[in-house]
């Protein structure tokens, strides 16, 4: 025995418990921080996210009404009514209705657009989308440069300004051919603005440079114009995220109230407060309950692996309270029976093919079939049917090699087919002139399935020895393959005579006796699928619609036994 004191296991656990807990303290403390931290941050950047996309959907707005200003300036309606190329008075009527049309169209196309007016001074004439067209002009009242910028202001509404001819004159007198202004609705910019207002303290503006300078047009001024001048008091209490556009004199503002982000730590603190105290008490919990139950369940499952250790498969042990315990002790328990049950598995298995290819020589080794061949051949040499016995001889050879040479317990079911077809050939030889056999083609994606070496020929054999025997004419044998879901089913029927119901009742149910060591071909073939493929897999004796036994095998075409 070691001379080293011994360090109890509760004392490991009392150690490893308590770093633990300081770990985890100070994990759920840099946890609360960081989410603190990415909250405020996740805010802030959902409101950047929310400003710009904002702005990309006014800039795409404006952007189309600016190009539908172009557009109609450009357009032939209005340079002949501009500079007066039409007839009379009824052409020039026409033109008017055509660009009160264009422009009402314009309007319809965007809730922004609250009123269109084009100004034609030379003419006279000014249309409206609101009032129509009449007589007189009002660009007198629109400010000097203002033909230069995007953006103007007049009677207290933000006015799109389109001038034409775009140049610039020093006369004071100076007068365009026509003028475009489409007026923005102040009521529609400002509802678009409410999704900016969530109810914890935020907003935003729309702010427009008109007429050259900046001023705030649209919702909450009065905080977007301080946090632009510097000079508010509450600008320390509010967080700004702005966003300028690249195409047009204006920016959007968005603002958010500090204490949004001071009652957010606030949350923290206290949650962070309750999940210590949970921690602190289960801790304290966790400590006496493990220093009463842990150690005598820890010795016994020890003291059962050392026996297991020793090679004794016969060992359980028991918990009484259904705790994590009883759930290991549960699953020893299932563990140790299942490797005793896959030991027991193992050889069984081995003894079942065993017993299979020993059977199988057997036969093949029997006096009465080496006879049988040997009869065949000399008949075919009497007969002079050269080619028939290459034929037959072939086959025969090819039977024995796959018999002695495929030792793998699990085969391709394809070469399983081919080594039951070459059986089909041998036995023709001598019963194609009262037996037939329908054979069908394995289709091409199941040829791969892993199966037990011989589970097919012996089932053929039995339908000639024995579902046949008494047939002297018309005898057929019909092999099927059907997929059912993640099985697949191989059928052998014959349409034999002798075959009563009280016999294949007889057959199915010698499958589920305790076949170890026995010779009986079915019995031995089944056992060897549900060890290979487990339940529902094996072999099922029903009545045949041909009148005689159907054998169907069983196979789980998802399962690799040989893995």
């Amino acid at each position: 025995m070691s001379n080293k004191r011994n360090i109890s296991v509760f004392n490991r656990l009392f150690a490893i418990h308590t770093l633990l807990l300081i770990l985890i303290y100070l994990l759920s403390v840099a946890f609360f921080l960081n989410n603190i931290r990415q909250s405020s941050q996740g805010m802030v950047e959902s409101k950047r996210i929310q400003t710009k996309m904002f702005l990309a959907n006014l800039e795409q707005q404006l952007d189309s009404i600016y190009s539908q200003e172009v557009s109609l300036a450009n357009s032939a309606i209005m340079s002949t009514l501009a500079y007066g190329y039409y007839k009379d008075n009824y052409e020039r009527s026409q033109l008017l209705l055509e660009i009160l049309k264009t422009i009402q169209g314009i309007q319809s196309m965007s809730p922004l657009i609250e009123e269109i007016v084009a100004t034609f001074p030379s003419q006279g004439i000014r249309v409206s989308t609101r009032n129509g067209y009449n007589r007189g002009s009002e660009w007198e009242q629109v400010e000097k440069g203002a033909e230069y910028d995007y953006f103007i202001s007049y009677d207290n509404r933000i006015i799109m300004n389109f001038t034409y001819p775009l140049m610039y004159s020093e006369n004071d007198s100076y007068v365009p051919d026509f003028n475009i202004q489409v007026v923005l609705s102040p009521d529609q910019l400002e509802g678009s603005l409410g999704a900016f207002n969530d109810g914890i303290g935020s907003g935003a503006a729309i702010r427009f440079r008109v007429n050259r300078e900046y001023i705030i047009e649209i919702d909450d001024g009065s905080i977007v114009a301080g946090y632009y001048r510097g000079s508010a008091a509450e600008l320390k209490d509010y967080q700004f995220i702005s966003s300028d556009s690249m195409k047009f004199p204006i920016s959007v503002v968005a603002f958010i109230d500090k204490q949004v982000f001071r009652d957010i730590i606030m949350q923290y603190i206290t949650i962070l407060t309750i999940v210590m105290v949970i921690l602190t008490s289960l801790y304290a919990l966790s400590l006496t309950y493990t220093k009463r139950i842990i150690i005598k369940p820890l010795k016994e499952l020890m003291g059962a692996f050392d026996k297991i250790r020793g090679g004794d498969f016969e060992v359980r042990i028991y918990h009484e309270p259904h705790d994590e315990y009883n759930y290991l002790y549960a699953g020893f328990n299932d563990t140790v029976t299942h490797i005793q049950e896959l030991i027991d598995n193992i050889y069984e298995q081995e003894d079942l093919i065993q017993n299979a290819e020993l059977a199988q020589l057997q036969s093949q080794i029997n006096p009465h079939f080496l006879y049988n061949s040997f009869f065949i051949i000399n008949r075919m040499a009497k007969n002079e049917a050269y080619d028939q016995i290459t034929s037959f001889v072939t086959s025969l050879a090819r039977y024995y090699r796959y018999i002695n040479k495929e030792t793998s317990p699990f085969i391709p079911l394809e070469k399983e087919i081919e080594h039951m077809a070459n059986y089909i050939d041998i036995q023709q030889m001598r019963f194609s002139d009262k037996i037939s056999v329908e054979l069908a083609d394995l289709p091409l994606e199941y040829r791969n399935i892993s199966v037990p070496k011989l589970i097919l020929q012996p089932v053929i054999e039995n339908a000639y020895n024995y579902g046949l025997a008494d047939k002297l004419e018309d005898g057929l044998i019909k092999i099927s393959y059907e997929p059912k879901g993640t099985l697949f089913t191989i059928s052998v029927e014959d349409n034999g005579e002798e075959a009563s119901d009280r016999l294949i009742e007889s057959m199915g149910n010698s499958l589920d006796v305790d076949i170890r060591g026995s010779s009986h071909a079915l019995a031995n073939i089944h056992r060897r699928l549900v060890l290979a493929f487990g339940t529902p897999c094996g072999v099922s004796v029903d009545r045949s619609i041909l009148g005689g036994v159907k054998v169907t095998l069983i196979i789980d075409m998802t399962s690799r036994p040989d893995r």
